[in-house]
């Protein structure tokens, strides 16, 4: 069984359709943390289906689309301030 990763995923478009595409299809993937970020618990296999779908709806030349994965020790790093977002424990192991 593939192991899953936390993915940090941001991005930016001066096109509010586009914006509008890509937080509908983000917020399939992962719970919103902020206006225009993402956190994404995926497979590899996720997120690579994932990069091709953003890839398909960006515009490369004014669009910005940023992934990070996080490793499992980070996880368990993660600090938060100021108000809650609905979101799942990441302190729990990846699996």
């Amino acid at each position: 069984m593939e192991r899953e990763q936390l993915w940090v995923i941001a991005y930016d478009s001066p096109s509010n359709k586009r914006r509008r595409k890509l937080a509908r299809l983000l917020e399939g993937h992962g719970v919103r943390v902020q206006w225009s970020v993402f956190e994404c618990r995926l497979r590899p296999r996720e997120i690579g289906a994932l990069q091709q779908r953003l890839a398909r709806l960006i515009q490369p030349d004014a669009d910005s689309v940023r992934l990070w994965p996080l490793p499992a020790t980070s996880c368990a790093r993660i600090m938060h301030l100021g108000r809650p977002v609905a979101s799942t424990d990441w302190t729990d192991p990846v699996i």
